[in-house]
């Protein structure tokens, strides 16, 4: 569970202090943002999935632990959750179907349309160039002024949003009795128009990514069974296994984006290996 913000100096401090009385004379970001940042849905027992997406052991810790954030790093989730705010404000003046609940408060649509061919499942994202790069399946040959760029259907990343909306789409299906015809992402890219996402090949800011359908047995196999281990290790308070590859994006994730890899023994290896290099250097 969040229960530290680390400040500039990188010393941890309780939020509930940090939110009281600046211990630095100075605070880092605003009270009313800093508020925000430290918002989490409240574990009720019920995973969502979002959650089940994510590598079993780091959700396990999540809960069971607790960890520390830097609020001057959590620029881009302050973006995402006024981007899904707006777009709310706006569907709703439209009288068009968004952030709907699903489990309560664990499973949430971002917007239904329909018009005209059927019902349309979209999800909106706020990702970095890298990411966008990969969900399109953009390779690059050449370099500099030369530089190409084609899309290789074998390099397409879209696994996880993927997984994501066709769970929603069966949730929904199975609940409200309507067919779901259509699924996309509608993507806004944070760094679009730099020059970083140029070499990437992104050379717009908004992306519309369609989700193909999956396997219905499929689905629903893959969240059963994240679900049951996550569960069963919460249960029987046993660690689960180590991330897949995949899920810790080959170590990456745990050097610099996950909150609890000091609690891991994997993440405790990987920050080991990046503070060394970092010493070397």
């Amino acid at each position: 569970m969040i229960t530290y913000f680390t400040c500039p100096d990188k010393v941890d401090i309780q939020i509930e202090d940090c939110l009281s009385l600046c211990r630095l004379g100075s605070r880092c970001l605003t009270k009313p943002t800093l508020n925000i940042l430290a918002q989490r849905r409240p574990w009720n027992g019920v995973p969502s999935t979002t959650q089940l997406l994510n590598g079993t052991i780091m959700e396990y810790l999540k809960i069971t632990k607790p960890y520390a954030i830097t609020p001057t790093e959590q620029a881009f989730l302050l973006l995402g959750i006024s981007h899904h705010s707006q777009l709310d404000k706006s569907a709703k003046k439209l009288g068009i179907p968004s952030e709907i609940a699903l489990d309560g408060d664990r499973n949430i649509i971002d917007l239904l349309v329909n018009e005209g061919d059927g019902w349309q499942l979209i999800d909106n994202k706020c990702w970095g160039s890298y990411r966008v790069e990969k969900a399109l399946g953009i390779v690059k040959e050449g370099k500099g002024k030369d530089a190409k760029f084609h899309i290789d259907s074998h390099s397409i990343d879209l696994f996880e949003p993927e997984m994501q909306l066709n769970n929603y789409r069966l949730i929904l299906e199975a609940r409200a009795n309507f067919k779901i015809e259509h699924m996309g992402l509608q993507v806004i890219v944070r760094d679009g128009d730099t020059f970083m996402a140029e070499s990437r090949g992104i050379f717009k800011k908004f992306y519309n990514i369609p989700i193909r359908p999956v396997d219905e047995d499929f689905v629903k196999i893959y969240f059963l069974s994240k679900e049951s281990q996550l569960l069963f290790a919460l249960k029987e308070t046993i660690v689960p296994p180590l991330c897949s590859e995949y899920e810790c994006w080959e170590g990456a994730r745990c050097r610099k984006y996950c909150e609890v890899a000091q609690w891991c023994p994997r993440g405790q290896q990987e920050l080991l290996n990046k503070e060394r290099k970092d010493a070397s250097t």
